[in-house]
């Protein structure tokens, strides 16, 4: 299954480019490009419960609320592009976060 989450920013919160970090350091999510801000696919309830407890806590205290939609799978799925897309023979990384100082 694949849950599809989207997030709602406040000027009075944490930076968008922070929370993209945040997301990716400690629930290994990335935004994508599309209908909605993030996606993460399981397959047992254990699993979803695991990923949305670290989607939450990397959250925390951010000022950014959040709506999650399950949607079973299906065949006219198209796996979601990361933002930015990668450019060819470049290293897939967000240029709104670095892992170099």
């Amino acid at each position: 299954m694949h849950t599809y989450v989207d997030l709602y920013f406040s000027p009075d919160g944490i930076s968008p480019l922070k929370i993209a970090e945040r997301l990716r350091e400690h629930a290994g999510l990335s935004f994508i490009v599309g209908a909605h801000d993030l996606v993460f696919e399981w397959g047992s309830v254990k699993e979803f419960r695991e990923r949305l407890q670290k989607l939450h806590d990397a959250l925390k205290g951010t000022g950014v609320t959040y709506h999650c939609e399950s949607v079973i799978d299906d065949p006219t799925f198209i796996e979601p592009t990361p933002w930015p897309p990668p450019l060819p023979g470049v290293a897939r990384e967000n240029p709104g976060y670095s892992t170099q100082g």
